[in-house]
């Protein structure tokens, strides 16, 4: 017998199977026996999500750290933020709470820890080229009022309509028992006091300001409590709060197995937003967030499991009618989605998921969707004009799943853009739609998927640890 024959053989066989099944969107010589369901309501679309649900959040230190990243020069970034944008800009973080405003320009004998108007003016130029509004966080820990004041004043005049809002203070639940900027004793009551003292002395020169709050970090029943007293503020923007996964980076016990699994501590998050019995709920946001917090760990924050965490958390919180989310970044940290490596600027796995939430959501409504099997994985919908996207996660690290989708009509096209690396664990090589973020920040889909079925079911393929964004008519 040839020699060739047995391969020959095979490769009919395989052949003659595909064409028995062309309406399945698999990839070729996967053997695959796992199948989930997915239904959602077309009858009943939701909310808008928000144009600005994605975001960034940098330490106010950052402005001091390094004058040339958040600068209208620097093309890359602002490229990088545009292909996800517009979004919001939140200036904090635990500097924020240190930084102390100088009044002045910054020069030779500036201070450490200083804010100054060379900063602020920096900042405005970078936002009003990239077309991100700003949440600019002022130093509540030294509770000066007056100083506070003087800043935002400052910061109104320099950002005009680039302005988003003020916060007041940094994780102001750890104020006492962990930052030490208060006693031990520390209440919300300790805070709400001094939150309107900088709300009333800031409206006095900025008599238009916005507000949010109270940007905590675990306590959620502050964010309740502040709903209940503040809601009734025409000027209180937002509700906000701070969303870590797991931690400290330091622990460890922790891998890329727990960033994975269902998140209960999201889901409170969630409910203290809601929790609130005041009928006149201000619209809330996650204005600090990221997988592991101490800065991140290597293996668990800068690899793929990260984007496929992110991806769905963007969902789940576009899914409950959150305004949007801020993923922490900023100079030497792990989970950073883009870092600075001698010099250039380059993209990390969260950005990839960043760009797959922007494909499958922008200018989309939240449409209701269920799938029978939720301990790997997950499906969102959105509505946009005529064109429902499916954002299929499949964080399961050793079976592929076959997403089996079901329609009143027939689907006369479909459209499968992939969110892929080579593993679960791979911190380079990561590809969404087929494609790399090209040197100049640049990005374009380059290998998708199309087919049509003219039927009402389907069935996508979802390989273990990947995500695929399928757009359907």
């Amino acid at each position: 017998m040839n020699k060739f024959w047995p391969i020959i053989l095979l490769a009919v066989v395989l052949v003659s199977c595909h064409k028995d099944k062309p309406e399945d969107l698999k990839k070729q010589f996967i053997v695959n026996d796992h199948t989930v369901n997915v239904t959602f309501d077309e009858s009943h679309p939701g909310n808008l999500i928000p144009s600005t649900f994605e975001g960034l959040s940098f330490e106010t230190g950052i402005l001091e750290q390094d004058v040339n990243f958040l600068n209208a020069n620097n093309k890359v970034l602002i490229q990088l933020l545009k292909n996800v944008g517009p979004g919001v800009l939140r200036m904090g973080g635990a500097t924020s709470d240190f930084a102390t405003w100088t009044g002045a320009e910054r020069n030779g004998n500036t201070p450490p820890n200083s804010i100054t108007k060379t900063d602020v003016n920096c900042l405005s130029a970078f936002a009003k080229v990239t077309g991100w509004p700003v949440l600019f966080g002022l130093n509540l820990a030294n509770n000066d009022s007056g100083l506070a004041a003087s800043e935002a004043a400052y910061v109104s005049q320099s950002l005009g309509n680039s302005l988003y809002a003020f916060q007041s203070g940094n994780e102001p639940d750890a104020y006492g028992p962990y930052t030490h900027h208060r006693n031990a004793g520390y209440s919300f009551n300790d805070f709400l006091s001094e939150w309107r003292g900088y709300q009333s002395a800031i409206q006095k020169v900025v008599p238009n300001a916005n507000f949010a709050g109270p940007d905590i970090a675990f306590n959620t029943y502050w964010i309740t409590a502040f709903t209940d007293n503040e809601s009734f503020d025409i000027n209180v923007k937002l509700q906000d709060g701070h969303y870590y996964e797991t931690g400290p980076a330091t622990d460890p016990g922790i891998d890329y197995h727990s960033i994975l699994r269902h998140s209960f501590k999201l889901d409170d998050l969630l409910q203290s937003f809601k929790g609130s019995a005041s009928k006149n709920q201000p619209l809330f946001r996650v204005t600090e967030c990221n997988n592991v917090y101490g800065g991140g760990k290597p293996g668990v924050s800068d690899v793929f499991a990260s984007a496929l965490w992110a991806l769905d958390t963007m969902w789940i919180l576009a899914d409950n009618g959150c305004q949007g989310i801020n993923f922490h970044t900023g100079i030497g940290l792990c989970y950073s989605p883009f870092i600075n490596e001698n010099g250039v600027l380059k993209t990390k796995p969260e950005y990839y998921a960043m760009l797959a939430f922007k494909y499958g959501s922008t200018n989309g409504r939240i449409v209701p969707t269920k799938i029978d099997e939720t301990e790997y994985c997950n499906a969102h919908t959105s509505l946009i004009n005529d064109t429902y996207s499916i954002t299929l996660i499949n964080k399961n690290t050793d079976k592929s799943f076959d997403f089996n989708i079901v329609r009143d009509k027939n689907i006369s096209s479909i459209i499968v853009s992939r969110l892929t690396a080579p593993s679960i664990t791979s911190i380079a090589d990561v590809t969404f739609g087929g494609s790399k973020v090209n040197a100049d920040g640049t990005f374009s889909l380059s290998a998708a998927e199309n087919y049509t079925p003219n039927k009402t079911s389907f069935s996508v393929n979802v390989p273990a640890g990947s995500a695929a964004v399928v757009t359907l008519q």
